[in-house]
């Protein structure tokens, strides 16, 4: 779903990794550490007790977190 949308919107996608694939390109190209952030760790940290039900989609943007 998120590929058709951003297709739709002009942003293509041009690559897909896994979380271990990024991670280890992270770390292949420099930095000492690198941490996946996944979808469900974000609705858990940004959208839990909200009153108002707001969630984002199921398998939303995960982050990747690197630093040398």
């Amino acid at each position: 779903m998120a590929e058709k949308g951003a297709r739709a919107s002009g942003t293509p996608f041009v690559s897909f990794f896994t979380p271990p694939q990024i991670q280890a390109l992270a770390r292949d190209t420099g930095f000492k550490d690198a941490q996946h952030v996944s979808a469900a760790d974000l609705t858990r940290r940004y959208f839990t007790n909200r009153t108002d039900g707001l969630r984002p989609p199921n398998n939303a943007e995960e982050l990747l977190i690197a630093n040398t």
